[in-house]
């Protein structure tokens, strides 16, 4: 086990997000619905177009803006070679989707309700262990010393909910 530190001083901590869970398409699909009252199989319909859509774009190289939500795009991952001769496919290791979200979605969510479920004490940096040390609010209320647990004391490996491992 990777060790963050051996004192308190080395002790490295963050704090989590809180998610909500996941909707899926069938919870999309009846939000629009009840919003709009434009039939359930059409906006199934609908949808399953778009992302049909997404994806054929996506696999012919182009990158994918929708609307004020922001931009699906490809980048590709391959070992660096020393001469362009040498460079080509067999040097390409991977492709990956990304996305990047529109200046207004950032916007949005950076002025909704946010919830963090604690404070963490990082155990294991590689393996994202954490223990918790104590519920946290925003305002900075939350005890982030490790003096005490709050009665979570779990550990585990608790990938969930986000934050970055600030270090």
């Amino acid at each position: 086990m990777t060790k963050i530190g051996t004192s308190e001083k080395e002790l490295k901590y963050v704090l989590k997000h809180s998610s909500s869970g996941i909707i899926d398409e069938k919870d999309v699909v009846n939000f629009c619905h009840n919003y709009t009252q434009i039939p359930r199989a059409t906006i199934g319909a609908s949808l399953d177009s778009i992302l049909q859509t997404i994806e054929h774009y996506l696999s012919l190289g182009y990158s994918v803006k929708l609307g004020d939500i922001g931009i699906f795009y490809i980048t590709a991952d391959a070992r660096t070679v020393e001469s362009n001769t040498e460079a080509g496919l067999g040097q390409l290791r991977d492709v990956n989707i990304r996305f990047r979200p529109s200046k207004e979605l950032q916007e949005h969510i950076r002025k909704a309700d946010k919830e963090c479920e604690g404070i963490y004490r990082i155990v294991d940096y590689d393996k994202k262990i954490y223990e918790k040390v104590s519920s946290s609010t925003l305002d900075g209320s939350g005890s982030g010393n490790g003096s005490g647990t709050d009665g979570g004391g779990s550990t585990g490996g608790s990938t969930g909910g986000g934050g970055d491992l600030v270090g």
